[in-house]
C-alpha cells in the first residue's frame, strides 16, 4: 500500500468488521426458512408462496453479486459493506410489518440484493486494507461469520417465534443484526467517513490484486479449497462444476427449506423452536469443509464427490421414516454428504483458470450456487404441497443422481490430479 503496512490494531479491527458484516448478513439472510408454516398460515397463502420468502433473497444475491463487485470500487469497499449490513437490517425489522405477501416477499428481494454487498466485497476489502500474511487467516475468519450467521439466522429467529410469535421472531433477528451494523460501520468509521481522496489512496494501489479474490468468501466451503498445484483445468469442463453445485443446492436449500413444514405436520407437530434446533445439523456441513482439504490430497475429487452423492442418498432416504431420530440421522447423513459435492465444485471453480478467469468463474458459481437454493426452496414446496415428504426426497434422489452421472460421465469435475 502507499500509506504502509497497517498497524496491529487497524488489521484486527478490520478483521472484525468484516466478521461481523458476515455474521449479520447471513443472520437475516434465511430467517424466514424456519417459519414458512407460520407465514403461510398467517397470510392464508399456499406453501410453495410461502417459500418464495427464501428464494427471492436468493435471487437477488445472485443478480446483484458480481454488479456490486464491480461498484465497490467506486463508492468505497467499506462503505459498500457498512451500507448492505445496514440495510439489510433494516428491512428485516420492517419485514413483520408487511401487510401482504407480495410485499413480504418483494422486501425480501430488496434485502437479498442489500446481502449481496457484503459478500461481493469483502473479500476484495480484506486485500485492499491487510498484509499478505494476514490475508489467509483473515478470509477465514471472515468465512467462520459467514456459517456462524447462517445457523443463527435459522436457530435464533426459531427461537425468538417461540416466545414471541414469528413477527418477534423476525424482528429480534433484525434488531441483533442492527446492532452489528452499527459496530460494523463503527469499526470501519475511517474508511466509510474518509473522502474519495483518502479512499482512492488507499485502494488504487492493490484494486488490481484484489478483483481476483472479490467474490471467493461469499460461500463458506471456501476454506476447504485445496492448493491450486495439486490439479490441472481440463477444458470443457467448467459447465459440469456449474452443474453439480446447481443440483447441490436444489437437494439442500429444498430439504431444508420444507423440513420444518413436516416436522409440524401429524405426528409431531413440533414448535417453531424446536424445530429451529434441527438446523445444528448445518454444523456437519462446518465438519466436512474442514476436514475436505485433508481427504482431497487422499482421494480424487471425483471419488468424494461419488461418495458424497451416495451418502446424501442414503440419509434421503432415511428421511422417509416416521422417526426422529432417524430423520435427524438421514438430514446429517444428507448435509455431510452434499458438502462433499459442494465444497469439490466450489474449489474446482475458484482453481478453474489463473488470474481473471478464475474471479469470472467464481463469480458465476456463486451465481448459480444461489439460483439452485432459490429454486430447491421452490420447487420442494410445490412437491410437498402435492405428495408430501416423499415428493422432496424424490426430488433430492432425482438432482443426487444427476450428480452421480455428471461426475462419472467424462472429467471429474474437470479436473485431474497430478501423477
Amino acid at each position: 500500500m502507499s500509506t504502509g503496512e497497517p498497524s496491529p490494531t487497524s488489521t484486527r479491527r478490520t478483521v472484525a468488521a468484516v466478521f461481523l458484516a458476515g455474521v449479520a448478513v447471513f443472520l437475516v439472510l434465511y430467517e424466514t426458512q424456519g417459519l414458512l408454516p407460520a407465514i403461510r398460515d398467517a397470510y392464508g397463502i399456499d406453501a410453495p408462496t410461502a417459500s418464495l420468502t427464501v428464494s427471492a433473497t436468493n435471487v437477488a444475491m445472485a443478480v446483484f453479486l458480481i454488479p456490486f463487485s464491480m461498484l465497490a470500487s467506486r463508492i468505497g469497499h467499506a462503505r459498500q459493506i457498512a451500507g448492505g449490513v445496514i440495510l439489510a437490517a433494516i428491512l428485516a425489522l420492517i419485514l413483520p410489518f408487511m401487510p401482504s405477501p407480495e410485499l413480504l416477499i418483494t422486501v425480501r428481494f430488496l434485502q437479498g440484493a442489500a446481502i449481496a454487498s457484503v459478500p461481493a466485497t469483502a473479500m476484495a476489502y480484506l486485500s485492499l486494507r491487510l498484509p499478505s500474511a494476514a490475508l489467509p487467516g483473515a478470509i477465514g475468519v471472515y468465512i467462520a461469520g459467514n456459517t456462524i450467521g447462517g445457523l443463527a439466522s435459522r436457530l435464533l429467529t426459531g427461537l425468538a417465534a417461540e416466545l414471541l410469535g414469528w413477527h418477534g421472531g423476525l424482528a429480534v433477528t433484525g434488531a441483533v443484526s442492527l446492532l452489528f451494523g452499527f459496530i460494523v460501520v463503527w469499526l470501519l468509521r475511517h474508511d466509510v467517513f474518509s473522502t474519495a481522496k483518502s479512499r482512492a489512496a488507499h485502494e488504487t494501489d492493490r484494486d488490481s490484486a484484489s478483483d481476483d479474490g472479490a467474490l471467493h468468501a461469499a460461500d463458506p466451503t471456501d476454506a476447504a479449497v485445496p492448493p491450486r498445484r495439486a490439479i490441472i483445468p481440463l477444458r470443457g469442463g467448467l459447465w459440469r462444476i456449474y452443474l453439480t453445485g446447481f443440483l447441490c443446492m436444489i437437494v439442500f436449500g429444498g430439504s431444508f427449506t420444507m423440513l420444518g413444514s413436516r416436522l409440524q405436520n401429524e405426528p409431531w407437530e413440533l414448535s417453531e423452536g424446536a424445530v429451529a434446533l434441527f438446523f445444528l445439523i448445518y454444523l456437519v456441513g462446518t465438519v466436512v469443509t474442514t476436514y475436505y482439504g485433508r481427504l482431497a490430497t487422499k482421494f480424487s475429487r471425483t471419488r468424494l464427490t461419488l461418495i458424497g452423492m451416495i451418502t446424501a442418498l442414503l440419509g434421503a432416504g432415511l428421511t422417509l421414516v416416521d422417526s426422529l431420530v432417524v430423520i435427524i440421522l438421514g438430514m446429517a447423513l444428507l448435509t455431510g454428504g452434499f458438502f462433499l459435492g459442494h465444497t469439490g465444485a466450489s474449489a474446482a471453480a475458484s482453481a478453474a483458470r489463473p488470474g481473471v478467469d478464475s474471479t469470472r468463474s467464481a463469480a458465476v458459481y456463486l451465481t448459480v450456487y444461489y439460483l439452485g437454493t432459490s429454486l430447491g426452496a421452490w420447487l420442494s414446496a410445490v412437491l410437498f404441497t402435492d405428495f408430501a415428504w416423499p415428493g422432496v426426497v424424490a426430488m433430492c434422489a432425482t438432482a443426487l443422481f444427476a450428480v452421480l452421472v455428471l461426475t462419472l460421465s467424462g472429467a471429474p469435475l474437470g479436473f485431474r490430479k497430478r501423477n
